[in-house]
């Protein structure tokens, strides 16, 4: 495999197996923008389905707007994470660490833009894609706890580093 998996091009089976490896490609800040992408696209079907029913609502519509920006930023955060990080462990520095731990705190600003969505649209949505929600919110905090974990460990390194 190439040393940059792009994850907007990879299969999910090629993105898990690089997980999953010991060569440190992709590493779980990786996984956890992975799990906000697929928090907003689980949002976004809710809301979606919801405007089939209530095409004037506005409200909804530009929440599911946003939806969609937040699995593209989510997905290019996946990319850059991997990138970051395999240069992090390619060459160790303090200005190494800081790169992932910007990407990290910038899906981290993601997540909890995610979560104010969430909640506005929360009263909106029609009873049957309510599941969407409630897996929508169990991804943003798995993708919350991991990146606040991966900003905490960097930190950590960083202050290793010269």
């Amino acid at each position: 495999m190439a040393d940059k998996i792009n994850s907007r091009d990879a299969r999910l089976a090629d993105f898990l197996r690089d997980l999953s490896s010991d060569d440190g490609r992709t590493g779980s800040g990786a996984a956890g923008a992975i799990a906000l992408a697929l928090a907003a696209a689980c949002a976004a079907k809710a809301a979606a389905i919801t405007l089939k029913h209530s095409p004037g609502n506005a409200q909804l519509v530009q929440a599911r707007r946003q939806l969609l920006a937040h699995i593209d930023a989510a997905m290019e955060g996946s990319d850059n994470d991997s990138e970051r990080f395999l240069q992090f462990l390619r060459h160790p520095s303090r200005i190494a660490a800081q790169n992932v731990i910007s990407v990290d705190e910038k899906l981290l600003n993601h997540v909890e833009e995610l979560a104010t969505i969430l909640e506005s649209m929360d009263p909106q949505i029609r009873q049957n894609v309510a599941g969407d929600l409630v897996a929508a919110r169990a991804l943003s905090v798995a993708a919350r706890t991991i990146q606040i974990e991966n900003i905490a460990e960097m930190r950590e390194a960083r202050t290793k580093q010269k």
